[in-house]
């Protein structure tokens, strides 16, 4: 699989990793083997990092974790993002010095690594980065070498322009996919700023794989009820029925063309789809090659 320089980090990520908020159990009741061979899935399929937080299900994910990689003899060619600052549990977000201090150390402790390769501020919002609340707390982490690279996961397009003109975070991570393409322009600043791009919810939280409609029935304490309500599903409808028309066309299903769409613009670095089985980890590994121009402008024009 392609690779890329996460921006000038010195991280060189495939361009497909491993999204890591599902195996929390943030859509449903999940299974910890079936979790663990999905990891051991997307590996063996060429990917090279996972993309986690503390708050994907209270820890769990980043546990999950722990325990796949004391699994791997290749251990030291796994790159581990994580985040923190965002209680999803509660909804509440904290991004003073002493909380993210301890989330930090935390985190360490539930990987069981003695330094991440990637820490993100789990979305923070404007205020927050004016602020620069938890910044120098992040650098003496790497001083330290707790950590090797720091960034932030926002939510808007005036987040995602703020930390590029910051010049402070390496990276940023922001939704992009075909139904929510603003971001590409901040994309493209943050390039020629030397950041790296993550991309993540490419599929739409499932929604771009074509398999959810109106009357699906989501489980027991799944988030994506809400953001796909049968009323966003309606309003979203026509775009998929593109996507479908122009992934038949390519002889490729429409979670493939999605995520090829966002591989496709070279100014995102690597792309984060939410995986739970083995099945997906093996159909997303298979899923960094750009699609055909003409495919790519065509999706654009949605």
């Amino acid at each position: 699989m392609e690779k890329r320089m996460l921006g000038n980090t010195g991280l060189e990520v495939t361009v497909i990793g491993f999204g890591a908020m599902t195996i929390g159990g943030a859509f449903g009741p999940v299974d910890d083997g079936e979790s663990n061979r999905a990891l051991h899935a997307a590996i063996d399929g060429g990917i090279n990092f996972i993309d986690t937080s503390d708050a994907y299900g209270a820890g769990r994910s980043e546990n999950i974790i722990s325990q796949f990689l004391k699994e791997r003899s290749d251990r030291n060619d796994i790159i581990i993002f994580t985040k923190g600052g965002n209680n999803m549990a509660t909804g509440q977000r904290d991004f003073t010095p002493e909380y993210i201090s301890n989330a930090l150390e935390n985190s360490l402790k539930r990987l069981e690594i003695e330094a991440i390769d990637l820490y993100l501020l789990h979305n923070p919002n404007l205020d927050n980065m004016q602020a620069e609340d938890s910044y120098a707390v992040l650098e003496k982490a790497k001083d330290d070498g707790k950590l090797k690279n720091w960034g932030v996961s926002v939510n808007t397009d005036a987040e995602c322009d703020y930390a590029v003109g910051q010049s402070k975070p390496s990276v940023m991570q922001m939704e992009y996919n075909i139904l929510e393409q603003s971001p590409a322009e901040s994309f493209a600043r943050a390039k020629s700023a030397g950041m790296g791009v993550i991309s993540r919810v490419p599929l739409k939280r499932g929604f771009l794989s074509g398999r959810i409609d109106e009357t699906f029935e989501f489980a027991e304490g799944d988030r994506r009820k809400k953001m796909l309500s049968p009323e966003n599903i309606q309003k979203f409808q026509a775009k998929l029925n593109r996507l479908q028309d122009i992934a038949g066309q390519l002889k490729i299903s429409p979670a493939t063309a999605a995520l090829r769409f966002c591989v496709s613009n070279t100014d995102v670095t690597c792309v984060i789809p939410g995986i739970r089985t083995p099945e997906q980890s093996t159909q997303n590994a298979a899923c960094g090659e750009a699609l055909p121009p003409e495919a790519v402008t065509r999706l654009r024009e949605l």
